[in-house]
């Protein structure tokens, strides 16, 4: 085609594209959302100035062909300076701090080749060109070498090192480009570009990388569909006047590169995210959740949940916390980045919040990952979908375990059921042949039949506090005519909770462990006291003499009453237990809302 150059043009969208791509990197690098703060930026950012200067050089070349040949001269020695100090940069970026030495010996070598290059634009000697380039390349895959062999786990850093260097050097050996070597500068020469670009990003503190590489991504491949689309129309249509089965050709050939443009852009952008962003992990960590190894309880199937969400997403610690015990985190649904969280010695970076139906969430705090790599918006995604996994298994084990619980308590039923009317008949012998005269020992008789009677009832899980109170009173009666002296009681109840429904037996246990724990144990006398207040939701409290020699820790009675509690309210109920040297207190919370 008359007026066409092809390799001039190839050239400047290559360099234009370069330039433009790392331009973007460094704003994208140095904004105040680009960075974590976490360790510093000047390398990485060195090493984009470096690529945006060698080809912003270049540029200038191209589109300057008629500058003075000193103005020319040194642009290009400018701009292989760039080249020559780039792989140093690259090297010392993925070293990460290792094997110093390797790294002060590159930024030798480029030293030495950007000596070469400015000398040349001074003595006006061609060959120290070639010579700066040769000893750039040959230096570099040296030390790559050896850099991989002692590190190890660098076939990505030797791969693209390699291809970078042989990028920046190929075309360069002679004083000028050939004119039919335009094809090697787009396929070798200017992969150098995004080659670069991928050592960089094996950084991972730039925390817009993700959206960074989707639009590089697509960029270079929307580039490489135009420029195939402009070169085959060229072809087609170099007639003056163009046939129309041409013309046909084109509008085909133009529809099926729309079809191939997307079905390729999707294969590219999944290839990254599993090639340079590790999701692979993650990806499987949300499938094991659903198939756990044999757990007693949900609150170890909890830990190990978020140990492997941990481990899948390579960060350096976890924490698995309240939800509503960290603070701002109380409404979150789904995942979200955090550079610090207030009352935490470690440093967190991510808050991966488990949403339970009972309304006791949990929040799986991750630390940073290791090797400097960040949380990208797949993996918040990928999180979420774990996270919703867990919950659904945690409340699948607690309807299982429910299920357990009621089979548990149907038997005991059953199996108390087997001599029920022996028992209150024997009671109604024994009462009547107690003579009226004894009316503590009828009073006794009828407060155990009743007691008897409410331990036995199957039919309800809820009842009344003043039906719980009730057996309350007649349990501390039965122990009063045992203890004598030694037990003083003191009841008090607002009105206001007297029909508020609890689960059964939720009271009388915890007087019961007073008894047992704390008055049986004195040789002097003791008391017992039963506060019950119904402001801004029921709050029972058991008071009691501590037991001569100290009290043991909540027993089987009380385990039963907090497990419970926990599977009809969640975290809406509490029960805590306070032991002190002189009076040990229990004090169960219930919301009346969640009662009723």
């Amino acid at each position: 085609m008359p007026g066409f150059d092809l390799p001039l043009t190839i050239n400047l969208i290559g360099h234009t594209a370069g330039a433009l791509l790392f331009a973007i990197f460094l704003a994208l690098l140095f904004s105040r959302r680009g960075w974590s703060g976490e360790r510093g930026r000047n390398l990485s950012g060195l090493a984009a100035a470096l690529a945006l200067v060698w080809n912003l050089g270049s540029l200038l070349v191209l589109l300057l062909p008629g500058m003075p040949a000193f103005g020319s001269k040194t642009a290009v020695a400018t701009s292989f300076c760039a080249l020559s100090l780039l792989p140093a940069v690259l090297l010392h970026v993925w070293l990460q701090g290792a094997h110093r030495g390797i790294a002060v010996a590159g930024y030798l070598l480029s030293g030495a080749a950007m000596a070469m290059h400015v000398r040349e634009v001074r003595a006006d000697d061609p060959s120290l060109h070639r010579v700066a380039i040769l000893a750039t390349t040959i230096g570099f895959l040296l030390l790559t070498g050896i850099a991989v062999a002692l590190r190890g786990g660098g076939g990505r850093l030797a791969a693209s090192m390699s291809l970078a260097l042989f990028a920046g050097s190929f075309i360069h050996f002679g004083d000028a480009h050939d004119a039919q070597a335009w094809q090697s500068e787009l396929l070798i020469h200017h992969a150098g570009i995004p080659l670069a670009l991928f050592v960089l990003l094996q950084d991972y503190r730039f925390v817009l990388l993700d959206a960074f590489v989707r639009f590089l991504a697509n960029a270079l491949l929307a580039a490489l569909f135009t420029a195939g689309m402009v070169v085959a129309g060229i072809a087609l249509l170099s007639p003056a006047e163009p046939e129309p089965v041409r013309q046909a050709a084109v509008a085909v050939g133009l529809c099926v590169c729309l079809v191939l443009f997307a079905w390729l852009r999707g294969r590219l952008l999944g290839w990254l995210t599993r090639a340079l962003f590790g999701q692979s992990g993650l990806r499987e960590a949300a499938a094991r959740v659903r198939t756990p190894p044999a757990l007693e309880s949900d609150e170890e199937y909890l830990d190990w949940a978020a140990a492997l969400l941990a481990e899948a997403a390579r960060a350096a610690h976890f924490e698995l916390a309240a939800q509503d015990s960290v603070a701002g985190a109380a409404e979150l649904r789904t995942p979200v980045l955090a550079r610090a969280v207030p009352g935490l010695s470690e440093p967190v970076e991510a808050l991966v919040p488990v949403r339970l139906a009972q309304g006791d969430s949990r929040l799986i705090l991750l630390g940073p990952r290791r090797g400097g790599q960040r949380y990208l918006r797949d993996d918040l995604d990928l999180l979420a979908a774990a996270a919703g996994e867990i919950a659904s298994h945690v409340e699948s084990m607690r309807r299982g375990e429910l299920a357990r619980l009621a089979a548990q308590a149907e038997l005991r039923a059953l199996q108390a059921q087997i001599h029920p009317h022996f028992l209150f008949n024997a009671l109604n012998t024994l009462y009547g042949t107690i003579p009226r005269e004894a009316a503590g020992a009828r009073r006794m008789v009828l407060n155990l039949a009743d007691i008897f009677r409410y331990f036995l009832q199957s039919d309800r899980a809820l009842v009344p506090l003043a039906r719980e109170m009730e057996i309350v009173r007649a349990y501390l009666e039965v122990e009063q005519s045992r203890l004598g002296p030694r037990l003083s009681v003191e009841i008090a109840v607002d009105d206001a909770a007297l029909d508020v429904p609890i689960p059964v037996l939720s009271i009388q246990p915890l007087v019961e462990n007073a008894i047992k724990h704390g008055i049986a144990r004195r040789a002097g006398p003791g008391s017992v006291t039963v506060e019950v207040k119904a402001a801004g939701g029921l709050r029972v409290t058991v008071r009691n003499s501590a037991g001569e020699g100290g009290e043991p820790g909540p027993g089987v009675g009380l385990n039963n009453v907090r497990r419970r509690l926990e599977i009809c309210y969640g975290a809406a109920a509490a029960l805590d237990l306070r032991v002190g040297d002189e009076t040990t207190v229990a004090e169960l919370r219930i919301p009346v809302a969640a009662g009723a």
